[in-house]
């Protein structure tokens, strides 16, 4: 788990079908000795897990990502400039499925974008 680890929840707004979180990274931290030496940056894949995380939440239950429609890194997210990020989740279940957008701020600028759907549960099998 990515949250309270690597990301601090800083502010959580809740609605309906909608929530949207300011997170701080906790720099520095073991995953940036890696990605990369000299330059950290926050690595794309966080970003997706955190998503995940996110639905976890908003949903109140176990999630798996079944689909995946569209994974866009916009800019870097560098935890030394600047290490908060503003995500907005929204999402409305449907037949057993949740389908779901989400977009990712830094710097006040869009770093991230992903579309994708997740179905409850944690099997692999659906």
């Amino acid at each position: 788990m990515l949250l309270n680890d690597l990301f601090i929840v800083d502010d959580w707004q809740p609605g309906t079908g909608v929530l949207t979180a300011r997170l701080h990274l906790r720099f520095p931290h073991p995953i940036f000795d890696g990605h990369f030496t000299g330059r950290p940056v926050l690595p794309g894949a966080c970003l997706v897990q955190l998503v995940a995380e996110l639905a976890v939440s908003v949903a109140g239950s176990e999630v798996r990502l079944i689909r995946a429609g569209q994974v866009k890194f916009i800019t870097m997210v560098d935890p030394v400039r600047d290490g908060s990020i503003m995500i907005t989740l929204m999402g409305k279940a449907e037949a057993g499925e949740w389908p779901v957008t989400a977009n990712a701020l830094n710097w006040g600028a869009t770093c991230f974008r992903f579309k994708g759907v997740f179905r409850a549960g944690s099997d692999y099998a659906g």
